[in-house]
């Protein structure tokens, strides 16, 4: 009986033993990794709240995610949106210095300021975030604006032969060449370059045909915001049509555009660069106009700017809400999953105290044969 009661006792201590022996290692897990488990199955009933909190987490980082992206290019497009305007303010200046009623402005270094504002401003539009245009909405295959040559050849050119202004001009195509040998008025020439078509312009395919979207940031499962800026719609299309024309205009002292007389250039008073005041009234008719057009674009900038930020400060918004609602939800996993270091120590000397003592008893049962219980 003593022997069975021995060998009972010893497998009874074992198994305490073994079962001390896991206790003892899932405390020091508990330990090194800070978690009460490393499975979700070991949470038991707060599995539940473990799961929605981390997929909430996971929602609303990729909601994050989208914003600092939208506001990333945001922040490149009113960037974009101050160059146009810094440089279009330089030609407008240029404008009202050279223009003096009466006079002959020297617009060639305005011109020349405007051709390569033109190209600059072109680059601009173009601008993309990655491999995504900031100005073609959500239209990603081809840059909105290519410089085709179309608006250079509409508006064509006028060049009289200053040798002798009762000959033909020497140059006389497009818009501008019929402009200047009174072919067309002034306010149908204004009409004409004002009416220039998207595609003459060079805007992509996906512009002129209004197919290339809109460009929105989701913040929410049911909520996004807009922040489309296309570059043929408002002031970035009046600049580049304004820009154009203004780079093209013939010489000044040639006053283009005058009597409205395709025989007005045989007139004897007529010789550069003293045109009749019609001529003069008429040329400069066209420049107030490039610059009527220019400060309504400067305005438009503005709005443009004040929109882009708009957006910006919402989706700012709605980011720090989510922020907040992240760390609510990650103090949720916390209290679920993490493990009380300080508790989970404490434990473990404890253990360590009852293993050491289930060790000396083991070890003191298992010396317990007959011959050792009969000597005693």
């Amino acid at each position: 009986m003593a022997g069975i009661s021995t060998l009972g006792q010893y497998l009874r201590q074992i198994s305490e033993l073994k079962t001390q022996q896991i206790s003892f290692s899932d405390l020091s897990q508990q330990l090194s990794s800070g978690k009460k488990t490393q499975s979700l199955s070991g949470l038991g009933n707060d599995i539940v709240r473990s799961m929605r909190s981390r997929v909430g987490v996971d929602s609303l980082e990729t909601y994050n995610s989208n914003i600092t992206n939208a506001n990333r290019r945001i922040n490149l497009m009113i960037n974009a949106t101050k160059e146009v305007k810094s440089q279009t303010e330089n030609i407008l200046s240029g404008l009202r210095l050279a223009v003096q009623e009466g006079d002959f402005p020297d617009l060639q270094s305005t011109q020349k300021l405007a051709e390569s504002v033109y190209s600059f401003v072109i680059d601009l539009i173009n601008q993309t975030d990655g491999e995504r245009y900031l100005f073609g909405g959500s239209d990603t295959s081809e840059p909105p604006l290519t410089d085709k040559g179309l608006l250079k050849s509409a508006l064509g050119n006028f060049l009289p032969d200053s040798s002798d202004l009762t000959n033909p001009p020497l140059v006389a195509s497009g818009m501008i060449g019929d402009w200047g040998d009174g072919t067309i008025t002034t306010d149908q020439f204004i009409a004409a370059y004002e009416s220039t078509s998207d595609t003459v312009l060079g805007f992509s395919n996906a512009l002129t045909s209004g197919t290339a979207g809109k460009t929105k940031v989701q913040v929410s499962d049911i909520s996004n915001f807009d922040y489309t800026q296309l570059a043929n719609e408002g002031p970035l299309k009046d600049i580049i049509r304004t820009l154009g024309v203004l780079k093209q205009l013939p010489p000044v002292e040639y006053a283009p555009g005058a009597l409205n007389d395709p025989t007005a250039t045989t007139l004897a008073q007529d010789v550069a660069p003293f045109p009749p005041r019609e001529k003069q009234d008429n040329f400069y008719k066209v420049i107030n106009n490039l610059i009527a057009k220019l400060d309504t674009s400067l305005d438009k900038i503005d709005q443009m700017q004040f929109d882009l930020s708009q957006v910006q400060a919402q989706i700012s918004i709605v980011k720090t809400s989510h922020t907040d609602q992240i760390k609510a939800y990650q103090d949720i996993i916390g209290e679920v999953e993490d493990a009380d270091i300080s508790e989970v120590s404490v434990k473990i000397k404890q253990m360590e105290i009852q293993i050491q003592a289930s060790y000396q008893v083991t070890a003191l049962v298992s010396q317990l044969t007959l011959s050792n219980f009969l000597g005693r």
